[in-house]
Parts: C-alpha cells; sequence; structure tokens
C-alpha cells in the first residue's frame, strides 16, 4: 500500500473519485467498527428522543438529556471521526496500525477540532441567512476542514483562512466531486432501504415480532451510515490530497 492512492495536484473530477473509492475500499475493513461507534455516539440524541416517544429533532428546549446527548455526540463524533481520518492516511501510507498513536495525536487536534468545527458552522449559518450563496460557498470550503486540522500545523483562524485557500481555485471541481459523492451514497441508501423493506415484510410473514423487525432495521441503518462515514472521510483526503499539492 502506498500513498500513490491518494490522487497528484493535475486530477480531474473523476481521478479523485476513482482515487476516492481506492482509499475507501482499502480502509473499509479497519475503519468500519470506529464509524459504527462514531455513528451510535452520533445519534444517541435521537435514540433517546425515540425511546422516550418524542421527535428526533433539535426541538427539545426543556430536554436537558437529549442536549447533553447531543452535545457528547458532537465531542465523540469529533474525535472518532479524526482516527478515522488518521487510521486511512496511515493505511495508504503503508505503516502499522496503533491504535494508542492514533488516540494520541486525535486527541491533540481535538480541541482545534472542535473549535474550528463551531467557527465554520457559525460562518456557514451566517451565509446562509443574509445570502444562500456564501453560506454554500463556504460550506464546500470547510469540507476540508478536518484534514487541514489533522495535517497542517495551524491555529483556528488559520485553520479556516487555509480551507478557502485551498478550496477558491477550484471550487467548482470541489462542489463536483461533493455532489456525486453525495449522490453515490444517497443511491445505495435508497437500495439499502428497499431491500429493508423486502425482508421487512418477509420477516412479518414469517411471525416476527414487530420489535425484531425493528432491531433488524435499526442494524441495517446504522452499517449504512458508518460505510458513507468511512467513503465521505476518504473523499474528504482525497479531496485534500488533491488541493494541497497544487497549493
Amino acid at each position: 500500500m502506498s500513498a500513490s492512492l491518494l490522487p497528484p495536484r493535475s486530477a480531474e473530477v473523476a481521478d479523485i473519485m476513482e482515487a476516492a473509492m481506492r482509499v475507501f475500499r482499502a480502509t473499509l475493513p479497519k475503519c468500519l467498527p470506529l464509524a459504527m461507534l462514531s455513528i451510535l455516539l452520533a445519534q444517541a440524541a435521537s435514540l433517546h428522543a425515540l425511546a422516550t416517544g418524542k421527535s428526533p429533532d433539535l426541538l427539545q428546549p426543556h430536554d436537558g438529556t437529549f442536549w447533553t446527548l447531543f452535545a457528547l455526540g458532537f465531542v465523540a463524533w469529533q474525535l472518532l471521526a479524526a482516527i478515522i481520518m488518521l487510521r486511512q492516511r496511515t493505511i495508504i501510507a503503508g505503516r502499522p496500525l496503533v491504535l494508542s498513536a492514533e488516540l494520541q495525536m486525535a486527541l491533540r487536534r481535538w480541541p482545534l477540532l472542535l473549535l474550528t468545527a463551531v467557527l465554520s458552522g457559525a460562518l456557514m449559518s451566517l451565509g446562509f441567512v443574509l445570502l444562500v450563496v456564501p453560506g454554500i460557498y463556504a460550506f464546500i470550503c470547510f469540507l476540508l476542514l478536518r484534514p487541514v486540522v489533522l495535517f497542517e500545523p495551524v491555529d483556528p483562524l488559520r485553520a479556516l483562512q487555509r480551507c478557502l485557500q485551498l478550496v477558491r481555485p477550484r471550487w467548482l471541481k470541489t462542489l463536483a466531486v461533493a455532489v456525486m459523492g453525495t449522490l453515490i451514497v444517497a443511491v445505495c441508501t435508497l437500495a439499502a432501504v428497499a431491500v429493508l423493506s423486502l425482508l421487512s415484510a418477509l420477516l412479518a410473514t414469517l411471525g416476527v415480532k414487530p420489535a425484531g423487525v425493528n432491531a433488524v432495521g435499526a442494524a441495517v441503518l446504522l452499517g449504512v451510515l458508518s460505510v458513507a462515514a468511512v467513503y465521505f472521510s476518504a473523499l474528504w483526503l482525497a479531496l485534500y490530497s488533491a488541493a494541497s499539492s497544487s497549493a
């Protein structure tokens, strides 16, 4: 395995998509357990809301448990997503995996990841409120925020500036990659939902209790979201490689 799996500076949209798929296939087995844990923690607030018969959205102003789980899920997701990307980078570089080293490095960058995530979210929200276009522009630029924070010596403001610097010359290409990646995941998700519907109907016909059918559905959904998390991590890593090698 080598870093040549990542696209060079001359990479076009198709090259980046192909490189992301190579990284995804090479790293999925080693990253999937971490992705499943990250999705479970990130969805803890929604699962709590469903378990208590409430709507699994952010409209729970008086539910302290919901907001506590939401905050914990957010910070845990940032840490685990960082470990996943670090692990992908290690695998494609052909180096041995050492979870303690990955965790140590992720923990060092964790506060910066949290701070830049909040700052970028605020800027994107402001852009969407004032004018939709600036919000979309910022959203695409900040897709590279995690690799920039993990792999470059930046402070919070410099991290945001670096994302703009990397993406600005190739914004349309980055947009195209993001849209195509999202469509791929959406199609695969729809296919999984269709299969799940058939499976649920079959289980119901066989007399399986609704609780069992729901458990199967939840497991399938967790698997789909976890695979998607690994894929998008590989996609942002490929985008970062193509952008940083030309910057």
